[in-house]
């Protein structure tokens, strides 16, 4: 078998995996809950930049006029309640590719999480509320298993026909009412009996026992750097092969990675110090701040190139690549099955992330407060998510290190096809 072969051999194999993940429902439901709530995170997060503005006028303003608690307070709402938003939208997304009434399935999974979620008294009044303790990162996994599990049963008890059944001619917003209520009632009762189990148990409840035996665990795993490493160089190699390894690779690992942002999030608009140095934001920010492979040295490399095709590719390319879209970079050069440019489009975010991540050990960058906003340009997006330190960092550092690492090879590209064209040109009849 030739090496074009084995690599098409290769990247048929790659390829039913993607697929595979592509139609899985439960990984997707996951991650399209996730993305449907991330406009309301972005609000929490605008208010809670604002709200750390260090500008002592500003500050003291805010402290004058009361308006430090309320303009805290979208933060509180959206970051502290992440897991609220999560119950909800990932049931909604699952029974939705069951054919199933999402706002029905939305509704009971939601009701369990609230069931099975502690409350704490307040002060000596009796009066008992939820605590955001659970509510918002620290609830996060249980959220994606309660949404998961309360939906896929409540699919099996519509599948079964365990419904009240009501005659023709009632409006069908009725039906569904009433196909949902039999279902609810059972749910609801595992729920309560779930609950009352784990009071007997050293953890007495659900929150504590999955955030000690399994997100603690996964969180502290993700943390580390030869971790992030893995996965971020799997996902580049998948790439190569014209497979988007972001979808095969962070199907999984970005649950893990927003969990630690959102942490990050609620202690920076708390004032606490942050716990994580890694996360969705760190990877975006450093390991692919201008796309997978930080491809904004060959982007620029292109403006000069002596080829017309790549001077024209490098400048319609620009404005996506400075926001971190590089898709027409990869497929436009191509960089696809491309072996010269294999080696820097893999170091390349290899390299710029762990530099980035042994600044921040040492203290010269600081962790990253969770904030990551897609679509904004490298240098503002550093800014919003660490200050100026980080922006200068991403602009005077990752830029000239991601021409420098890979300059030969990239110039051996232009060059190349640049002769290519000549030579095609020249073969053309006069």
């Amino acid at each position: 078998m030739g090496i074009n072969n084995k690599i098409e051999a290769m990247q048929n194999t790659l390829m039913k995996l993607t697929n595979r993940l592509k139609r899985n429902k439960y990984i997707n439901a996951v991650s399209d809950g996730l993305i449907a709530i991330f406009p309301i995170l972005m609000v929490g997060a605008l208010f809670a930049i604002v709200n750390n503005l260090q500008y002592e006028p500003f500050v003291n303003f805010l402290s004058d006029t009361g308006l430090k608690e309320i303009v805290n307070l979208p933060c509180q709402l959206t970051t502290g309640m992440i897991a609220v938003y999560a119950v909800f939208s990932i049931s909604y997304k699952l029974a939705d590719s069951f054919g199933k009434d999402g706002l029905t399935a939305g509704f009971i999974s939601l009701t369990s999480f609230f069931i099975i979620t502690p409350l704490t008294m307040i002060g000596d009044s009796g009066t008992l509320a939820l605590t955001f303790q659970w509510t918002g990162a620290g609830g996060l996994f249980v959220a994606f298993i309660m949404s998961l599990i309360m939906t896929k049963l409540y699919i099996f008890l519509i599948d079964k026909n365990i419904t009240i059944t009501l005659p023709a001619g009632v409006p069908p917003t009725t039906i569904k009412a009433f196909m949902g209520l039999v279902p609810m009632i059972i749910i609801i009762i595992i729920s309560i009996a779930v609950r009352v189990i784990f009071r007997f148990t050293p953890f007495e409840n659900v929150h504590a026992f999955v955030y000690q035996i399994l997100q603690a665990p996964l969180s502290n795993l993700g943390n580390t750097l030869l971790v992030f490493l893995l996965l971020k160089l799997i996902t580049n190699i998948l790439w190569m092969f014209g497979i988007h390894g972001g979808l095969v690779m962070y199907s999984v690992a970005v649950p893990l990675w927003l969990s630690m942002d959102y942490a990050n999030l609620a202690a920076y608009n708390a004032g606490d110090p942050l716990p994580y140095i890694l996360g969705y934001a760190f990877g975006m920010l450093f390991f692919q701040f201008s796309g997978t492979g930080n491809t904004i040295g060959l982007n620029l490399l292109m403006l000069k190139a002596k080829s017309k095709r790549y001077r024209t590719l490098g400048k319609l390319a620009l404005p996506a690549g400075i926001c971190g879209v590089n898709e027409p970079i990869i497929f436009g050069t191509p960089i696809v099955l491309n072996p010269m440019l294999a080696i820097p489009f893999i170091l390349n975010p290899l390299i710029s992330g762990t530099l980035a991540y042994l600044l921040t050990i040492i203290g010269i960058l600081p962790r990253l407060n969770g904030i990551f906003m897609f679509g904004i340009p490298f240098g503002i997006s550093g800014f919003l998510a660490g200050g100026w330190r980080v922006a200068a960092f991403q602009l005077l550092i990752l830029i000239p290190l991601s021409i420098i690492s890979s300059l030969k090879k990239w110039m051996q590209l232009l060059t190349r096809r640049n002769n290519y064209e000549t030579e095609s040109i020249n073969r053309l009849p006069k």
